[in-house]
């Protein structure tokens, strides 16, 4: 990997460059067939090979959910029809373009480049917002809501209303089915960007990982604008580093959601503060970090971001060292990626991004 950070732009070409030519030995990816609903019959010739590889309708799906509402994702393996070959799973959340198609891949070719891609399953959920024009029994919710964990709009043909943390919720279900997945033992819920402000949050308010004692859980969170503090202190200095109060007056709000633990949403509110800072603290969560990631696109700049570091690398290494200060023995690890700034496929293609993704 190059030392210079890597924008987005340049990280999609990298990956549509790469790929054909890795892909073009694998005889895998000569039989998808399209994805369409995970209810919709399909013709036995028609049937994508498993594992499903490429990110395009083929390996496309639309999960069920309550309200006669269907959820869109991409994933290896058709999630209900199971597979007992699948030792391992992980749930990859994209940034805050949305493209779950190209997150999909990134994921694949570090599973492939690590050498699991024959008993991984692979799932890449594609959050929605109006602005993708969804299907009438798509659920949508706006830009910073699906980070957040809010509920759906009241949009399409549907008059219910879904958290986007329980989306990840009822895939984790499904995985945890012992007739579909009998030999799955971890599960990795990750994202980068955007998608590590949802991976986070999504860590302390998910409840699933207790109704599955059997499976061992991460939360691979990689270099998200801001985190989620479960105390109102925040660093009060740098050099040398420093934790207490800051000023309520010059920035009111910095405690709120989701950046605290005050004023939560409907999914955070249904557990108390004690069992959210519970699971946050006891749960293993990767603090994954470019070293390079220093620039300021797509940074959250407000008065309650800042309070956590001027830039991503520094937030990162305040916050495992934050989850130190405050609650000895917590489950947060700090991974720092050399030479890597804001990019997904180096983070994830790295030596520290596939060993925490299957080193464990």
């Amino acid at each position: 990997m190059s030392a210079q950070p890597i924008s987005r732009d340049t990280s999609t070409r990298l990956r549509r460059s790469a790929l054909p030519i890795l892909f073009a030995g694998l005889a895998l990816l000569s039989g998808c067939g399209d994805g369409g609903s995970a209810t919709e019959p399909q013709d036995e010739e028609s049937l994508p090979p498993v594992p499903c590889t490429h990110p395009d309708p083929r390996c496309r799906e639309r999960l069920a959910l309550e309200g006669e509402l269907y959820f869109p994702l991409y994933r290896t393996h058709p999630l209900l029809e199971g597979d007992p070959s699948v030792v391992h799973a992980v749930i990859v959340v994209h940034g805050t373009n949305r493209n779950a198609d190209d997150y999909f891949e990134t994921m694949v070719l570090a599973t492939i480049q690590a050498g699991w891609i024959d008993s991984t399953l692979v799932i890449s959920p594609n959050f929605k917002t109006a602005a993708d024009v969804p299907p009438a029994d798509e659920p949508l919710w706006t830009s910073s809501g699906w980070k957040r964990g809010h509920l759906s709009q009241l949009a399409g043909v549907s008059t219910t209303r879904v958290s986007s943390y329980a989306v990840v919720d009822e895939i984790l279900r499904i995985l945890g089915r012992t007739d579909l997945y009998p030999s799955l033992r971890t599960i990795v819920v990750t994202g980068h960007s955007a998608g590590g402000q949802y991976a986070h949050r999504f860590a302390a308010g998910s409840t699933v990982e207790g109704e599955l004692p059997g499976i061992r859980f991460r939360y691979l969170v990689a270099n998200p604008s801001s985190w989620l503090y479960l105390g109102p202190e925040r660093a009060l200095s740098w050099t040398p580093l420093s934790f207490g109060l800051p000023s309520r007056e010059e920035c009111p709000g910095y405690n709120e959601w989701h950046y605290g633990l005050e004023e939560l949403n409907s999914y955070m509110s249904r557990l108390t503060l004690e069992v959210v800072r519970s699971q946050l603290i006891s749960r293993d969560v990767v603090v994954a970090v470019g070293d390079q990631d220093t620039g300021s696109s797509l940074l959250d700049v407000s008065c309650a971001a800042l309070l956590q570091g001027q830039h991503r690398f520094e937030r990162g290494q305040i916050l495992a060292a934050y989850m130190d200060w405050a609650f000895p023995g917590n489950g947060h690890h700090l991974h720092i990626v050399p030479g890597v700034g804001h990019s997904s496929l180096s983070m994830y293609t790295s030596e520290v991004g596939k060993g925490v993704l299957f080193g464990w």
